[in-house]
């Protein structure tokens, strides 16, 4: 067991060398929720509407269902593309299957999308882009 001395220090340090790259991200990336367990394996699949698309921010506007790798409930919001993502399928009103990976910066950002319809092929996360 740990002492909990020990683990408070290891908590101060990572919170002193974390919070310049945490102040510095901008709020609309930050996809943190209650409830999430970073720590979590499992790739994040999700399956939603498309609301909004915008290529110049490189986001998308998503209606989703349940998260469940991330213990997150159905919501809208927006999500970063990560660079690669063909567009074609993201328009206002497809039906998409998504996976969410992590970002240079550790926002989630959909890593891999397909038309609703389609199986998701398995292995297909955020380390699967060389990231």
């Amino acid at each position: 067991m740990i002492p909990k001395t020990f683990a408070r220090a290891v908590v101060a340090a990572l919170m002193i060398t974390h919070a310049p790259a945490l102040a510095a991200a901008p709020p609309q990336m930050d996809h943190n929720h209650p409830g999430e367990t970073p720590e979590k394996t499992a790739t994040p699949i999700g399956t939603g509407t498309v609301n909004a698309v915008d290529a110049g921010r490189h986001t998308v506007t998503l209606t989703h269902g349940p998260i469940t790798a991330l213990n997150w409930p159905g919501m809208t919001m927006d999500f970063p593309v990560a660079p690669g993502i063909d567009w074609a399928g993201l328009r206002p009103g497809a039906q998409v299957m998504f996976t969410l990976g992590r970002s240079p910066a550790g926002a989630y950002w959909i890593d891999h999308v397909m038309p609703g319809d389609a199986a998701m092929p398995t292995g297909h996360g955020h380390d699967d882009h060389g990231g």
